[in-house]
This record gives C-alpha cells, structure tokens and sequence, in this order.
C-alpha cells in the first residue's frame, strides 16, 4: 500500500489533544478495523510513512510498535510491516473490507472525517445556506403541501412543475429545452454517477480536466474506467487538443467543467464551447458539461453552456441548486436530449425510484427567483474572494494564483515542497487543506491547494494566519526541498 493510500484513509487524524504517536496509532486502528485498510496487506515504511504525514520517523516508528504489540501489525524478516491476517483482534475488519473503495475516495473523507473540534474547513467547497431571500420560498402553501401529501406517484423523471421551470431556465439562456429534455436528481454527484453507469463499462476511458472535481474522478473510477487527462489552460481545455485525445484513447466519454473549471477557475470562451459541441456530435462521443458552480459569478457572466451551440448533440448537461443555494436541498438536474434523457432515468429510477417530492417543490420556488440569490451570493464571495487573496499576499507572499471571475476557489501553487506533506503540517495546525494530487486523475499537481473562499471573513483571517505558521513550520522542517514534480501554473 503506497504513503499517499494510507494518508486518504486517516483524515483530520492529528486533530485534537494528545501525543501524536498515540493519534496515529488510533487512525490506523480505526482504519484497520473499517477495513480501509485491509488485513494481509503491506504498509509503507517508517520513514516513507513519516514523510508522507510530515511526521518524524520516531513517531511513525512508536506508533507502529504500539499497533504490533496490539496484534494489529506483523513484521516480515525483509519485507517490513503487515498488517495482520490472522490476528483475532483485526479478524473483524474482514467483514468490513467491502467498504475499501468508498472509503478510500477522498470524497468520502472529506464528508464523513468532520470531527476535528477547532479544525477550519479550508477544503470542501459547500456553502451555507443562502440568507436574504423572503422565508416564504422556503415554505409551500397549504393547499400545495396538501396535494403532495395525497400524491401516490414517485415521479421518475422529476416533479412535472419543476421540470417545465428548468426547461424554461435553459430556454433562456440560449439552450431550446422541452421537459422532456430534463431529468431531477439528488444532486449534481448523482447525474455525474448516472451518467458514468450509462456510458462506461469496465476498462473503458473517460477523458477528464487534470485537475478536476475530485467527485467525478471518484464516479467515473467507481464504474471501472480508465482515466486520460486533459490539461487544462488558462481558457480551459482546447478543442483541438480534446479532439486529437479522443482519437488517441478510443475515450467513451468527456468531462468538462466550462464554466469557472473546478479547481482553476477557468472560462471556456464561447468559440471553444461551440467547437466542443461539434466534436461531441461528429465523433459521437457523450460529453459532461457540469455547470455546477456556473451560477456562481463574480464578475461578467460567462458564456452559455456547451448544448446551447447543438442542442442535439450528445451533451449531457448538468446542473445543481447546491452551490448558489443550499448543499442539503440536494437538488440537481440533467438536460440532455430525450432519447438520452429516458435512459438515464431507467438507470435512477432502479436505484432510488425518485427523488423526494417536497423539495422539488421547494426548487420551483427558488429557481423563480434565480436572479435575486445569484446578487445575494455574489455579494456575499466577492469580498471574501478579495478577503483571501490579500491574506494570501499578506501572510504568504511566495504563493500563487489566478484571480477567478466567478466560482468558489483559489487554485493555489506552492513555491516548493510537496502539497500533501503540507496538508499533514496544516492539519496539526488546525486547517484541513486539498492537495493538487486529491483532483488529478494522473497524481499531479503537487506543488498545488485548492482553497475556498465560502468562510466568514473573520474565519478566514484565522485560517490564512494558521496557513501561515504551518507553512512556517514546514520549510523548517523539510528544509529547502529536493527538485520535486512541478507544473504551470494555470
């Protein structure tokens, strides 16, 4: 098992009081006993272990020791630590071991590892719920509640009043869209996976951004693709070279995220959307455009999205509520033509037969009132867009970004060292911070963090000063780094 699967399964496990070594010792327990970390495997070494967590060898060592003498571990004469295959105390995990793939998504960490006491968020990318909209979009009238209590249907492809105000949504931006055209889901992360199990079988390739949303790499490796990249420029993903890709791998599929590109920021111009649109539908190949944080703008409006330049194409659009609302109205949607609009709602409808009735209802409301929360969100990030970016030149100075027009991260380069050794000296620090790596589908970008710009002001204040000391920290640590993997920064 290499350093970097072991620290996914850890989370924010130098949070809280008490001696390192003992801290370490109980996350890989717990890991072990979750079956995370299967019996009968190899773990790194100390030393590669205590470099990866930027820990010193004596504290990976104790720990170790600590878990052998538990019958947690075994040593093999020359071939290092195990752990136990035939220890009574981790038989247990045995009968977890099922829940390794999804525990070892870093997605998966990140929502479920949130017990860290006075650790700042610096790394999901999930609003609070918006606030300055009238409370009574929140509410439905009696008579409407009423009807949806009686109602005995499920409502496969969604709620009909909210899929005729979604095709109404597009319809204005420039994208002809009849409901039939819409799909409700729980979530954008759902379309994502629903269109990975249409259109991915295993071994087949998925062409993705390198970086991207780290949820999509998790879908699309859940179904069992192989993953190409495709390097994403100051103007996104070039046309030309999406094409000479798709040729190259035989790719069944493309994700693209156009608009304020997760984690870059990115803006796809309009003339390179148009020519994606007409790639998709020459070579036949689905292509993804996750419009998640589109509503997310700072500053001018972006482009339309891709399906806007063929509507017919093989574009599968998607869309969510999550981010420009509330994250637990779990509210996203798919536009895509019809006949692939029926087959994906085949696929949901056999796993959750339909999404829940009265929050669907709710996004009727809310989506009328789409211009009102787009000002109010805005206003909102932008000052603590402006907010991180002072601290960063402030407290940090030999850290680098773009300036994003809309979305919700600095993607940020290190001067040096190794963005995943940093998130261990951050975390001890009190910051949970993404490492490039974690939104790569070839392991690069080291050199980078993703940082949001979602806290309150006064909590990003404290967490730039913690980046700060942990930074500080670190170089001493580590010294001046060897010559490590580096990339452009885009």
């Amino acid at each position: 098992m290499q350093s970097a699967d072991v620290v996914n399964q850890l989370g924010a496990w130098s949070s809280g009081k008490g001696p390192l070594q003992q801290k370490l010792a109980r996350a890989l327990t717990h890991a072990i006993r979750a079956g995370s970390i299967q019996t009968g495997i190899r773990l790194p070494s100390e030393r590669a272990l205590a470099q990866a967590l930027s820990l010193s060898r004596t504290t990976v060592v104790g720990a170790y020791d600590s878990l052998r003498d538990g019958g947690w571990l075994e040593s093999r004469s020359g071939s290092g630590t195990w752990v136990s295959a035939c220890s009574p105390v981790v038989a247990a995990a045995r009968s977890a071991a099922h829940a390794g793939a999804l525990a070892a998504s870093p997605l998966f960490g990140l929502l479920s590892n949130r017990d860290g006491g006075d650790l700042l968020d610096f790394a999901l990318g999930s609003p609070l719920p918006l606030t300055g909209l009238p409370a009574d979009l929140f509410h439905l009238p009696a008579d409407e509640y009423s009807a949806l209590l009686r109602d005995r249907l499920y409502y496969p492809l969604g709620l009909p009043p909210l899929r005729q105000a979604l095709a109404a949504y597009y319809t204005a931006m420039g994208v002809p869209t009849r409901p039939e055209h819409i799909l409700v889901t729980n979530g954008a992360q759902q379309g994502i996976a629903l269109s990975a199990a249409l259109y991915l079988q295993r071994g087949d390739t998925a062409l993705v951004e390198d970086p991207t949303y780290f949820g999509a790499l998790d879908a699309f490796r859940a179904a069992g693709a192989r993953l190409s990249g495709l390097p994403v420029e100051a103007a996104g993903v070039i046309p030309a070279v999406l094409r000479d890709r798709i040729s190259a791998t035989a790719a069944r599929l493309v994700y693209l995220t156009p608009t304020y590109q997760n984690p870059t920021g990115a803006v796809m111009p309009r003339a390179a959307r148009k020519e994606a649109a007409r790639i998709a539908a020459e070579l036949g190949v689905p292509l993804i455009d996750d419009g998640t944080l589109a509503e997310l703008v700072l500053d001018s409006p972006p482009p339309p999205p891709i399906a806007a330049f063929d509507p017919e194409a093989p574009v599968v659009t998607i869309g969510s509520l999550s981010k420009l609302l509330w994250p637990g109205l779990r509210i996203g949607w798919i536009r895509a033509p019809e006949p692939i609009v029926g087959r994906l709602a085949r696929l949901k409808s056999a796993t959750d037969l339909a999404s829940p009735l009265l929050t669907q209802a709710l996004a009727v409301r809310l989506l009328a009132s789409l211009a009102a929360a787009r000002e109010l969100r805005r206003r909102e990030l932008r000052p603590r867009r402006e907010l991180l970016a002072a601290l960063i030149a402030q407290y940090l100075p030999d850290w680098t970004f773009r300036r994003p027009a809309g979305g919700l991260f600095l993607w940020t380069k290190l001067p040096s060292g190794d963005a995943r050794e940093f998130a261990q000296t951050s975390l001890r620090h009190g910051v949970v911070v993404l490492p490039g790596p974690v939104m790569s589908a070839s392991d690069r970008y080291t050199a980078y963090l993703r940082l949001p710009f979602l806290a309150e002001p006064a909590t990003l204040r404290i967490g730039v000063r913690r980046l700060a000391a942990a930074w500080r920290d670190y170089r001493s640590t580590v010294g001046e780094p060897a010559r490590r993997q580096s990339v452009t920064l885009v």
